[in-house]
């Protein structure tokens, strides 16, 4: 068999190690291609000029696409699993009494997260007496607690100024990669990919959609968000599997072989 890694966005050449001793040792593949998530996302949508937005376990990776070919692109220190830690912790301050819960805590935020199209009062106090927030999740042990700002807190995450990028936004970002190609503006405003497991809550293609606008990023803005989201890259990796272009970019086993083990040919 043979295998392609949809390269996330922050991948080390000692990540890539490990994934080619994975792949080649562990489950025997006859050749291994890394590729960019971004062209793994063009791929799999059919969308070949746009921003591919890439929201990852650990890293957020803006691209912009322009006829399949990367144009420029920024990371974002922010990923799914932080918006698991950080509703751990709002977990954690609401039931201090519920030592179990952090096990708990990824099955809770994708059965009942959601993107804020109105945070002010989705995520403080103000709005825990609204029905429409509250949910209740029954633990192993037959406890319930009750959800309510947390639901919305864990993803407002991906939409507030991110470490490391002072005050930018991963919306301000976008909005820097869109003006950076005049001629291509137009087709990258309009033809924004969004992928990856954050965003399978409910709303996250709305309130992007609203702080690009608050942004102005641009007159005309359009997000997509596919149906398999949550598998878009892998889905583009089997797409790219069956193009001959892609080929060459990869590596066979014996060539894995003469790479790390020289002495032994």
């Amino acid at each position: 068999s043979s295998g392609i890694n949809a390269e996330y966005g922050g991948t080390t050449p000692e990540e890539h190690r490990k994934m080619e001793v994975l792949m080649f040792e562990k489950f025997k593949v006859k050749y291994l291609i890394f590729l960019p998530a971004a062209l793994c996302i063009c791929n799999a949508t059919g969308v070949p000029t746009g921003i591919m937005m890439n929201f990852g376990h650990g890293i957020t990776r803006i691209s912009a696409v322009a006829e399949n070919r990367i144009l420029n692109e920024v990371s974002v220190a922010v990923g799914g699993e932080d918006s698991t830690a950080h509703l751990a912790s709002l977990l954690k301050e609401r039931h201090p009494n519920q030592t179990d819960l952090e096990v708990h805590t990824r099955e809770i935020k994708e059965r009942h997260s959601f993107a804020s199209l109105d945070p002010q009062h989705d995520t403080t106090v103000v709005g825990t007496n609204a029905l429409y927030l509250k949910k209740t999740y029954t633990l192993p042990n037959e406890t319930k607690i009750v959800l309510d700002r947390e639901r919305a807190g864990c993803i407002e995450l991906f939409f507030s100024p991110v470490k490391g990028n002072g005050d930018e936004t991963i919306a301000s970002l976008t909005k820097q990669l869109i003006n950076s190609h005049p001629d291509k503006s137009v087709q990258l405003a309009q033809n924004i990919v969004i992928c990856g497991g954050p965003t399978d809550c409910i709303n996250f293609n709305y309130r992007l959609l609203s702080e690009l606008f608050k942004c102005k990023a641009a007159r005309v803005v359009r997000v997509f968000c596919p149906l398999e989201r949550r598998f878009t890259c892998w889905v583009g990796a089997s797409v790219i599997y069956f193009d001959d272009d892609y080929v060459d970019q990869g590596m066979s086993y014996s060539e894995y072989n003469l790479k790390y083990f020289p002495a032994e040919q």
